[in-house]
């Protein structure tokens, strides 16, 4: 008989063996490992606040205890705290130093500003009216930026309170170095935040896959290939991508590897339509294995460029020349070939496929003249496809004031929320000035940590803040009635409510962290001025107070935060989309008009900053949304239009044929403007097939182009033209189809 069989678990030699006594150490070993499970779970949030309690205590015990200023001690812990616990700065541990490092002169410019205005309760108001307001519209810059700026806000709250003074500037100054330095250090060496991939990597991985893609030129479909591209291309995706690594600030190298990132993203989606239309055991014509031969050639040597990473000089690095010789005559010669067969193709099925291979190339060249223009090689306007690099020449302050602008209207939801904070914290700092609160830092603190971007989130917010403040309150007040005045005490306590205090809030929600910090807040105190246990109640009346001003501005200041605004947004894109056809179309015809480039490039930008506070916020999830991404698509395939085909070669005539081209751009236009007003009014959107285009009509008045007439080549780049617009609007009519049926 086996051993195991017929003996109970319960019984049998192993249990004697190890007696009553073997169930103790049993139970502490799973106790441990559950622990360790727990902290891979969440190495994040624990690693940061080994961090911040390290670099915190350090400081503190430091200026306290070792130098006697106490000045010093706290503004260098509330340094670290600031950056490293209310900011939420993205990255590795080492992209996360140095943004604390670049901070610095920001830092020193805030608690100078902070000292100086603190010499009026009107002069800080209005300081922190347009400090506040500053310091979260940066955010527009990038999510670095973005992620520091709450801690940033409160290096200016610190110092902007009475004593007025000035004779401490150098302490607080002092003090605020050694902190960044030393939370900089640790979020270098401590528990880092791993590395994760270059985003060149990701751009080098997915020109790698379309590499694969465009060496496949018919039999089995190749099945490894698709999924590998479905895979890099989905990695690029923004929701995907760390934040720390999105290229998002408004900097050439930026604009370029985004530019790049939505070239290679659509060469692979057409690459991947084009084997699996095509169908396995299928054979290419010999024009589609030319082009597919380029588009692998320039996507090959644009992934090697990627990887190698090294400064361009004009004309090195990946070249598209070779494939837009290619390129054009097959262009022309498949325009004219299509338009022979279009009289029975209504639904432009054939001129779908046949234009898949000449869209993929022209990604291809996209791709890597972008890749050039990231690496430092700005000759790329000299390209005969240069064009959709319009900025490629400008200046950085131009850059950077474009991305500025785009957000400064009152329908940017980054726009409001600074406006927001900014009311708030000015208002804060009005009561607490006027009142006299004895410790008002912690209402402008309560009025940062809790004002969210919806009445309902910043109720929630509220709520479990006053929960939490309670508790801690009392935890506090005990604490400090039982040790009274014994530094030792609270010294040898600080980092171990600290680091509970860090692991909790993230861990277990908002009552935690406001209970949790209170605790901090009180044991940190006791150790730079007498305190009693009547601290406690004072900072649970700050906080109640900061919670009412926070709840105010948010019933007050755009209390439905971006649930309206998406739908605005939207709006503003489906005109912009409407714009940009019209635009478009007027250059394609007669040269004419004069486009606005920047229009559906902020059009664009507003809605998915819309689109993402929106998916950030509290909603009833019982209430329908729209497929809002649709909208974006739609977006994108306009300004891709936009960019390419006023600069290509040729021109659309005769004039029957610009005439049909203008009605069926005009009517797209309409049907997007119909679709903004009813967003707009926020009625409901007509649930009807949206018009195609009309093939016959243009068959009507296209004429043909002989194979022996003197003018044939420029006939021939009219009729590639003419074809391309046509593709670019059924693209967007499918667009608009797809979003009417899905709203």
């Amino acid at each position: 008989m086996s051993p195991l069989q017929g003996a109970s678990p319960r019984s049998g030699p192993q249990q004697s063996a190890g007696g009553p006594g073997g169930a103790v150490p049993r139970r502490l070993r799973c106790l441990v490992e559950h622990g360790r499970h727990g902290l891979r779970a969440h190495r994040s949030v624990v690693g940061n606040a080994v961090r911040v309690t390290a670099a915190s205590c350090v400081a503190f015990y430091l200026c306290r205890y070792a130098l006697g200023l106490t000045v010093m001690s706290v503004y260098a812990t509330f340094t670290v705290v600031s950056l490293g616990v209310l900011a939420r700065i993205p990255g590795s541990g080492r992209q996360r130093a140095t943004t604390v490092l670049t901070a610095i002169p920001a830092g020193l410019l805030l608690i100078t500003l902070g000292t100086l205005l603190a010499v009026q309760t009107w002069a800080a108001v209005v300081g922190m009216l347009v400090i506040g307001f500053v310091v979260a519209y940066a955010g527009t810059t990038g999510p670095r930026i973005a992620g520091a700026a709450p801690g940033m806000q409160l290096l200016y709250i610190l110092p902007c309170f009475p004593p007025y003074a000035p004779e401490n500037l150098g302490q607080r100054l002092s003090g605020f170095l050694l902190g960044a330095i030393l939370l900089a250090l640790a979020q270098r060496s401590l528990v880092p935040e791993p590395d994760t991939p270059p985003f060149r990597r990701l751009l080098a991985d997915a020109a790698d896959a379309a590499t694969r893609l465009a060496d496949h030129h018919g039999g089995p479909l190749p099945v490894q290939a698709l999924a590998r591209a479905h895979r890099t291309g989905d990695a690029l995706r923004p929701s995907r991508v760390p934040p720390a690594d999105l290229p998002a600030s408004p900097t050439l190298a930026h604009k370029a590897m985004a530019h790049a990132t939505e070239a290679v993203r659509t060469l692979l989606a057409r690459l991947e339509t084009l084997h699996a239309s095509a169908g396995p055991g299928s054979s290419y014509h010999a024009e589609t294995v030319v082009l597919l031969q380029g588009i692998g050639d320039t996507a090959r040597e644009t992934a090697k460029a990627l990887r190698r990473g090294k400064r361009l000089r004009p004309g090195e690095g990946p070249s598209a020349a070779v494939l837009q010789s290619e390129l054009a005559p097959v262009r022309t010669h498949r325009a004219v070939d299509t338009l022979e067969r279009l009289s029975g193709d209504d639904r432009l099925v054939y001129l779908r496929r046949r234009s898949l291979v000449v869209q993929a190339a022209d990604c291809a060249v996209v791709l890597a003249l972008a890749t050039r223009l990231m690496l430092g090689d700005r000759s790329v306007e000299r390209s005969p496809a240069g064009h959709t690099f319009s900025y490629a020449q400008a200046r950085a302050h131009e850059l950077w004031w474009q991305r500025l602008t785009t957000h400064l209207t009152p329908r940017s939801v980054i726009f409001q929320n600074a406006c927001r904070f900014a009311l708030g914290l000015a208002a804060a700092r009005a009561v607490a000035g006027l009142l006299d609160l004895q410790h008002g830092f912690w209402v402008l603190l309560a009025t940062l940590t809790l004002t969210r971007t919806t009445s309902l989130e910043t109720w929630s917010a509220v709520r479990q803040a006053l929960l939490g403040t309670l508790v801690g309150a009392v935890l506090a007040g005990g604490l400090l009635a039982l040790v009274h005045d014994r530094d030792t005490v609270y010294a040898v306590v600080l980092p171990v409510v600290m680091l509970v205090a860090f692991i909790a809030g993230p861990l277990r929600g908002l009552a935690w962290a406001q209970g949790g910090f209170t605790l901090v807040v009180a044991t940190l105190f006791a150790q730079v001025s007498p305190v009693t246990w009547q601290l406690a109640p004072v900072r649970l009346v700050d906080v109640l107070v900061g919670s009412l001003i926070g709840l105010a501005c948010g019933l007050v200041a755009w209390p439905r935060g971006a649930g309206r605004e998406v739908r605005r947004s939207m709006a503003g894109l489906c005109a912009a989309i409407a714009d940009a056809i019209g635009y478009t179309t007027a250059q394609l015809i007669d040269r004419s008009g004069d486009p606005d480039c920047l229009a559906i490039n902020r059009a664009l930008v507003l809605a998915q900053e819309s689109l993402a506070q929106y998916h950030c916020e509290l909603r009833d999830e019982r209430v329908g949304q729209p497929d809002w991404p649709s909208v974006l698509v739609a977006g994108a395939d306009a300004r891709r239009g936009e960019r390419l085909l006023p600069g290509r070669p040729g021109r659309i005539a005769p004039q029957e044929v610009g005439a049909w081209l203008r009605r069926a751009a005009d009517r797209a236009a309409a049907d997007y403007r119909s679709l903004a007003g009813h967003l707009h009014a926020d009625s409901d959107v007509p649930r009807e097939d949206t018009r195609p285009l009309d093939i016959r009509a243009l068959l009507a008045v296209a004429p043909s182009v002989p194979r022996d007439c003197p003018d044939r080549e420029a006939r021939a780049l009219s009729a590639a033209l003419l074809l391309d617009s046509v593709i670019w609007l059924d693209a967007l009519t499918a667009d608009l189809d797809r979003i009417r049926k899905e709203m």
